[in-house]
């Protein structure tokens, strides 16, 4: 008996362990990257040899461990037994490392749903997750205001606050991320839990205060990347908090936008926004076009559709598509000759192009039944008692994370797709803990 006791002590120790290893590395995650993955591995490494082979008991993991099948086969299919002649100039290595952007983030959602599985643990994870993004904050205003930037490396250049230097006060910022992109979509997945804690009932005053404080940077910061994205998350933010009727402010505001574009004697000039917020002038201009179906985003997914048209199955092959839009781009007569294109703008469109569309199908059927799942079973909770707060945030960041990569794909960089990865790990935590919930309230009946 008293072994036994020891054997369970020494367990949950090891556990705690990985989960404080796991916090330490999402704290690092957005500013130092090779410092959160050797935390981030090992903690993977713990919850591995506690779970031993327990993947197989969730069949929600059926599909992911299909994936994995297809994007190996796919891949396989590609560098050896039936390589494209377009593709006959590129190294395989190129398309066998491309694996890396694509299977570990299967294991992470797997693997770490140990350390995501209670409230108390979510809650800890945003508070981690929160305390990781204040670099990225002040990154972006000493951008702005003090005219810091780098690059700036140590560790032998493993870690790099790129903090790209400024052209003018209404250039976008990167903060520490390589790109304004990448940057506007941390900080908009983040958003949701800064809002968290304003709304939080155990929160004090003062800390409501600060917590709205710093959602107004937060918010301020996203809108200095230039990225049209960040409106876009903003805007499903406010809808999570204040329900529908910001869906019908949004409605009116596109209206009245619609009326500044079409109509001569209705004009509204926002250039006030960037010579009196310092706002870019990018995003002004990014806010106001609406040519967004005939530009050149809409021709990069035409060219894509039509080479997954030439194989619809199995794909091109991971890191295929900027060699071949370059390829194509060259034969075309395009008014958009932008070669310098590294993916397809559109998650589900980029799983079809390298490695098929029954892939891509499968993914994104499967990440959308664990979000529709999740939020039914909530809405009929709520029925009956106030459900989580932090489980309605958490669907947000998600939602914001998969919307923005139907126009952009943030996802190669790791830091986002680590990131993205644990936020879904999280959400099945939820799915699972609420599906309990509701069966415990049918036996209690």
């Amino acid at each position: 008996m008293l072994s036994f006791q020891n054997k369970l002590s020494n367990e949950k120790g090891f556990i705690e362990l990985g989960n404080r290893l796991f916090i330490i590395g999402v704290f690092f995650l957005p500013s130092a990257l090779p410092i959160s993955l050797l935390f981030l591995l090992v903690g993977l490494v713990i919850s591995f040899y506690q779970n031993k082979l327990s993947i197989l008991k969730d069949k929600f993991n059926y599909s992911l461990l299909i994936s994995i099948g297809i994007i190996f086969f796919s891949t396989l299919n590609v560098a050896l037994i039936n390589k494209p002649l377009a593709l006959f100039e590129l190294d395989n290595f190129l398309i066998w490392i491309n694996l890396l952007n694509w299977i570990p983030i299967f294991f992470i959602f797997w693997g770490f749903q140990i350390y995501l599985k209670t409230n108390r643990q979510r809650l800890v994870f945003a508070k981690a997750l929160l305390s990781g993004t204040f670099p990225v904050l002040i990154s972006i205003l000493s951008h702005k205001f003090l005219n810091i930037y780098g690059p700036f490396e140590t560790l032998f250049g493993s870690i790099v606050w790129f903090m790209k230097p400024l052209d003018g006060l209404n250039h976008p910022v990167a903060g520490l991320f390589s790109n304004p992109n990448y940057a506007s979509m941390w900080l908009i997945l983040a958003l949701p839990f800064f809002i968290f804690f304003v709304y939080l009932k155990s929160s004090s005053r003062p800390k409501k205060i600060l917590s709205l404080f710093l959602c107004l940077i937060l918010i301020y910061c996203a809108l200095l990347t230039g990225s049209r994205n960040a409106i876009i998350g903003i805007i499903i933010s406010l809808i999570f908090v204040f329900g529908f009727r910001t869906i019908i402010f949004g409605v009116f505001t596109f209206v009245f936008v619609l009326l500044n574009k079409y109509l001569d004697n209705f004009v509204f000039d926002l250039s006030f926004l960037t010579n009196n917020l310092f706002i870019p002038e990018s995003l002004i201009s990014k806010f106001q076009d609406f040519n967004f179906f005939t530009g050149a985003r809409f021709d990069i997914w035409r060219t894509a559709l039509m080479r997954i048209q030439e194989r619809p199955f199995l794909g091109w092959g991971g890191g295929t598509f900027s060699f071949l839009h370059e390829r194509d781009i060259s034969l075309s007569e395009s008014v958009y000759n932008i070669v310098d294109i590294q993916h397809s703008h559109n998650l589900p469109i980029e799983l079809a192009h390298n490695f098929g569309i029954p892939l891509s199908i499968l993914l994104t059927l499967t990440v959308m039944t664990l979000i529709f799942k999740t939020s039914f079973i909530l809405y009929k909770k709520s029925i009956y008692e106030e459900i989580n707060l932090l489980d309605r945030f958490w669907i947000a960041s998600v939602v914001i994370i998969l919307i923005n990569h139907l126009t952009d794909i943030t996802f190669y960089d790791g830091k986002i797709s680590i990131i993205l990865a644990l936020l879904l790990s999280g959400l099945k935590c939820i799915f699972d803990y609420n599906s309990k919930y509701k069966l415990r309230k049918r036996m209690m009946n």
